[in-house]
Formats: structure tokens, sequence, C-alpha cells
């Protein structure tokens, strides 16, 4: 039989640094190794000062590869990760360059398009159907529900257009994947998208992690936030909280850069014990969390990111360190299900700083709160068991087959195995 013949199309990958980028590309790779034959199409890497880095460059068309991953990349109009017009053009120009250079691609006998940006859902309809394959959407972050709860986006016309290109994007599409079961549930709502949304647990990768336990005793504790300072965390609440409890109780690392990033490295100059460092690449996010005691992941305090659970929580997780979460929902619902670390409400400075002062005096707890967490990602979150997910995914959605409704919507735990049943999905 022959090997499934996969298309990613994903405005980001590496090597950008960041949580969708290093996802993945960990499982396109874990994919080839399952002799899948995948193919990224992808655009210069530019994220997130909207510069492109050397050596590559803005060419009408460049191939490389990544061990058995072909890589493709066509033009975008670069632009920062900030500001609204210059990213929108951004993201706008890769979707309608990939269009354009779709044939570069090669066969496929799946496309999977990532989301967000919007366009590119929205363009990952006509390009499955010039490879006459079904698109599997995979949505990371609704849009643009996201960008109006954070007032990024407002009723009008750009709404009612970006509305449209969401229910044009999830009506082509065979099969809809979600990292959270309450977004799964939220999109199952949705009209276009009913009866093809897919609970698809994010996973890290274990092996990147020594998870060696954090160093007993001492103070101040050590935290690190390692990931995007934008719209959606509120990096801001880790500085003032830093400041709240003082240089003798915690000492804050911020990794990173985003939206927000300017104005958090402006607050973080008034306070002694937080220090700014910029983005970094993957292979050093180890590195930072082993240096640390604890992770800190944040979301802001908004209905909409009740469903989130971000890839860094599972980073914090594999590294084996208590995470310090500030989020409602399952962020929160799965530290304190792992006992894996400590929640608090988010955008509470004052409730932050009080989990580091509990913290500190309690260094036993730190490292049971540690193992607990390693021990989590292990047994739920592995890459391997994600890949063996997602083989079967693409497999059935080639085989024009999708989940019956008992599957689709109770499935008992990540790894259940789904079944597939008569029918068939076309991609458009």
């Amino acid at each position: 039989m022959c090997a499934v013949r996969v298309v990613f199309l994903t405005h980001y990958f590496p090597p950008e640094a960041g949580a969708p980028q290093t996802r993945i590309a960990a499982l396109t790779a874990a994919l080839a190794e399952r002799s899948v034959r995948v193919t990224v199409h992808t655009g210069p890497p530019h994220y997130p000062a909207g510069r492109i880095a050397p050596p590559h460059r803005n060419r009408p068309l460049a191939r490389e590869r990544a061990g058995a991953v072909r890589i493709v990349r066509s033009p975008v109009l670069p632009a920062p990760n900030r500001g609204t017009v210059r990213r929108l053009a951004d993201h706008a120009s890769f979707a309608v360059g990939a269009l354009a250079t779709g044939v570069a691609s090669g066969p496929a006998d799946v496309v999977v398009a990532e989301t967000p940006p919007l366009f590119l859902a929205a363009a990952g309809v006509p390009y499955a159907r010039m490879k006459r394959a079904p698109l599997v959407l995979n949505v990371a972050d609704r849009w643009p529900a996201s960008a109006v709860a954070l007032g990024a986006l407002r009723d009008g016309i750009a709404l009612r257009i970006a509305e449209r290109l969401e229910a044009v994007a999830y009506a082509g599409a065979a099969a809809i994947t979600v990292p959270t079961q309450t977004m799964q549930a939220t999109l199952e709502a949705h009209e276009a998208a009913r009866g093809k949304v897919v609970w698809m647990p994010p996973a890290v990768d274990l092996d990147r992690f020594e998870a060696a336990p954090p160093t007993p005793g001492g103070r101040p504790l050590r935290a690190v936030y390692v990931g995007t300072i934008g719209l959606a965390q509120g990096i801001g609440t880790l500085v003032e909280a830093a400041r709240l409890a003082g240089p003798a109780v915690v000492e804050v690392t911020i990794a990173g850069d985003g939206a927000e990033g300017e104005e958090v490295r402006r607050a973080a100059e008034r306070v002694a014990n937080v220090r700014c460092i910029g983005p970094v690449v993957p292979a050093q996010v180890p590195e930072l969390y082993g240096a640390a005691d604890v992770g800190v992941v944040l979301l802001r305090a908004l209905p909409l990111f009740d469903e989130a659970l971000p890839t860094k929580l599972l980073e914090v997780f594999a590294a084996g360190r208590a995470a310090v979460v500030g989020a409602r929902g399952e962020s929160a619902g799965v530290v304190e299900k792992e006992r894996a670390g400590v929640a608090v409400r988010p955008e509470d400075p004052a409730a932050l700083a009080a989990a580091f002062r509990a913290l500190v005096l309690d260094r036993e707890r730190v490292l049971r709160l540690s193992a607990a967490a390693r021990a989590a990602a292990e047994r739920s979150f592995s890459r391997s068991a994600s890949a063996s997910r997602w083989l079967e995914l693409l497999t059935a959605v080639e085989g024009g087959r999708r989940l019956d409704e008992s599957d689709r919507l109770h499935r008992a735990s990540p790894g259940t195995a789904w079944r597939a049943s008569a029918g068939r999905h076309h991609a458009g």
C-alpha cells in the first residue's frame, strides 16, 4: 500500500521560534518517521521580528529538506508581530502566494491547514481542491472570536468578512481538529463545523528536556516565562506580581517577544527582580526551564481563553517544573487535576505574588509538583501518542471516512482510538 502523502500548509515553521513552529515541526517529523510522505508549504522565516532570517530570502520559490520532510517556501510581505494592518497584509500575502505556488508542493492525499491566520484557513479550501484532496483544518485558536475578545476587531464589515472566511473554511474541511474538549464543544455548535470536529490533544517532545528536579532549598524562587508576549497573555501581570512579591521572594526571567513586548520591557526596567532576555531559539528553551524552579503560564481573564491549553504549559510539564498558572478553564483544570502546579485567578498580580510566596516557603512542595508535572507529560502528552492519533485521522480522512457521533464527542481519553464509519467528506 502506498504511503499517505500529506501537505501541511502553515504560516509558521522553524527556524522561527515559537509554540506553533515547535509543534508543527515535531508532528511532521514524527509522521515522516511513520512512513508518511510529508511536505510543508510555508513562507521564509520572519516571525516575530518581521525580518527574513539569513540565509533565507524572500524568493518566488525555495525548496529545502529537514530530514525526511520536504519544505517549500513561497514569498510573503513580512511584518513584525505587532500592529494590525501590516500583519493582515503579511497573512494575506502568504495565503495568495501559497495558492499561486501550490503546484510546487506536489500531489497530496490530504492537506492540513493551520489557523490562525484566518486567511490561510480560507485559502486551504481552494488549495486542497487544487490537489483533489480532503482538507483537515487545525484550529489552534478561534478566529475571529479571539480578535473580538481582545478588542482587535469590532463589529462592522471587517468582522462580517472574517466570520464569512471562518464559515467558508469550516464548510470546506473534511475534519477540524482542536486542542481542547471545550473548544470542540464550542465549534460543534457552529453550523458549518458541525459533525467534523475532532479533539486532538496537544503534545510535547519529552526527549528535548532532561527533567532533572529543581535544586532544593534557597531563596529566592526562580520563575521563568517562555513564549509570546502578546495580547492573549497579559505578561504585565507577571511583572507586577514580581514587584509585589519582591526580590527576596522571586526572580523572574521573561523570554520572548510579541505585540506587548516593548510595553513589558519598559515595565520590567522599573522592577529589579525581573529580566527580559528577548526571543530565544527552541534549543534554549530546555536550558531556561532547567535553570528555574517553576514555569509560568498566563492567559487573560476572558471567557474565550477558558478553552485554551497553551503548548508552553506542556513544555513546563516536560521539563519537570511546577507550573504557576494564571488562567481559568482547561489550563487551570489540567494543573489541578494532575497536581502539577498552582493555578490562580488570571490578571491578578496579588494572587500570583501570593503563589510565589507560598512556594518559596515550601520547597518540598515544589519538588512534589515538579515530579507530578513530568509524570503528567509522560502519561498524557507524549509526541509519540499524538503522532499515532494524527496518523489514524489522516489515514481515515484520506480513505473517505469520518468519526461516528460517540467517538467524536465522547472519547474517554487522549489515547482512545477513534473508529471510522461509513460516509464521505469532500474537500469542498
